[in-house]
């Protein structure tokens, strides 16, 4: 193997660190706000809940009053539903039925849930004597103004969008969306819909990158296909590098005589590092042109769908603003085919995992694991990784396994 070949962790480090991310804020609707960036910490203005309430539909009661008395019979003083308040303090000897959320009233330190109690002649009995506060939610216990609720650069989703409604917020301050431009370069490719020559194939690719960044909450913009002409190349990139943030492009960075997008984009402004140890995805290029980012995935559709999910997706996320990235999903499992290969490169190959009746997991790899092949991604359920330097791997070893769809 090349020493100028990086691990992915080394690709991944470079990469992370060359990425900037976005500074631009804008206020949107929570509404809108679905796996968007925040660029603000929220910090709570409002005591969760506001006040002492029921845990449950019951009687609210005064234990130590029960006590004085002996009294296990208590007259019904009022009700108390969710959204009203008692007029007046709890009295001695009296219990005050009440529903599940209700502000518990003064002199009251306890509720019997209704399970536990009877009526008889118009008065309460408690068949079980319910300890101080027991089943009252104490005021700010959930929440306490000045708390701090999420922090600036989490990746907002549904439960973060209730606990801002729960503070009254209507709206949030959030990064603005990326720009991500997608093009797909080789004089070989025609356009699905399109009518292509017999020696030309239909692009896949960008539609896949598309659909995996889609995920990621991005404003897209498609350059479509480009053929292999320099002149035309150089346009798109100068063009892009004053529209999109980031620009992903597929094909063209290879060894081959046609292969001029690498050589382009160094002439333009940089190329960072060029071939990773990985298979598939040798040829992932990394550079930028100003302020743009670029990342030139390999042609091979499979390889363009592995670098897409192990390099771009973190790229995206940093530049978003996001604070954390958390590698994707792996899971131990036991290999059911035996394997030999070259050692060199981490490989992730296509396989399907399925849970045996021991609840544990057990992955078969394809026996095809061409680049080329697109149907062994469609297949297959997950990508089993084989360490660089482990050559052979029989029936009943553990090996890693990521689901595609976790």
């Amino acid at each position: 193997m090349s020493s100028k070949w990086l691990s992915l962790e080394e690709a991944l480090t470079q990469a992370l660190n060359a990425a900037s991310a976005v500074s631009d804020i804008e206020q949107v609707s929570i509404f809108d706000a679905n796996n968007r960036i925040l660029a603000q910490d929220i910090v709570a203005n409002v005591d969760v809940p506001p006040w002492d309430n029921s845990a449950m539909d019951g009687y609210a009661v005064n234990t130590e009053a029960m006590e004085e008395t002996g009294s296990t019979k208590l007259e019904l003083q009022g009700v108390i539903t969710a959204g009203m308040r008692a007029d007046t303090p709890l009295q001695k000897g009296k219990a005050f039925k009440i529903m599940t959320g209700a502000p518990v009233p003064d002199n009251a330190n306890a509720v019997v849930m209704v399970e536990n109690t009877s009526e008889c002649d118009g008065q309460i009995i408690i068949n079980k004597s319910p300890l101080p506060h027991e089943n009252i939610r104490k005021k700010a216990n959930d929440i306490a103004c000045g708390d701090t609720l999420v922090q600036k650069g989490t990746r907002m989703h549904a439960e973060h969008l209730m606990l801002l409604s729960s503070q009254g917020k209507d709206t949030v301050e959030v990064f603005r969306k990326l720009r991500v431009g997608v093009v797909a370069t080789g004089s070989e490719l025609a356009s699905p819909g399109s009518t292509r020559a017999d020696t030309q194939i239909y692009e896949s690719n960008r539609v896949g990158i598309c659909s995996i960044l889609q995920n990621e909450n991005v404003e897209l913009i498609d350059f479509g296909i480009v053929e292999d002409d320099e002149a035309s190349l150089r346009k798109l990139f100068i063009d892009a590098s004053d529209r999109v943030d980031v620009m992903v492009s597929s094909g063209g960075v290879s060894v081959g005589d046609a292969d001029y997008v690498k050589d382009i984009i160094a002439e333009l402004g940089a190329i960072d590092f060029w071939k990773i140890a990985v298979k598939p995805g040798k040829p992932f290029a990394l550079g930028k042109i100003h302020n743009t980012l670029f990342c030139g995935l390999p042609g091979n559709p499979v390889s363009s769908f592995v670098t897409a999910k192990l390099l771009v997706v973190p790229i995206i996320k940093k530049m978003q603003g996001q604070s954390e990235y958390h590698a994707p999903l792996s899971v131990n499992a036991t290999i059911m085919a035996p394997l030999k290969r070259r050692a060199g490169r981490r490989d992730f190959q296509r396989a399907t995992m399925v849970k045996n009746a021991r609840g544990e997991w057990e992955v078969t790899p394809f026996k095809s694991q061409s680049s080329g092949v697109m149907t062994s991604i469609t297949a297959a359920n997950c990508l089993m990784i084989v360490p660089e330097d482990v050559s052979e791997l029989n029936i009943g070893d553990t090996v890693q396994v990521m689901p595609l769809h976790a």
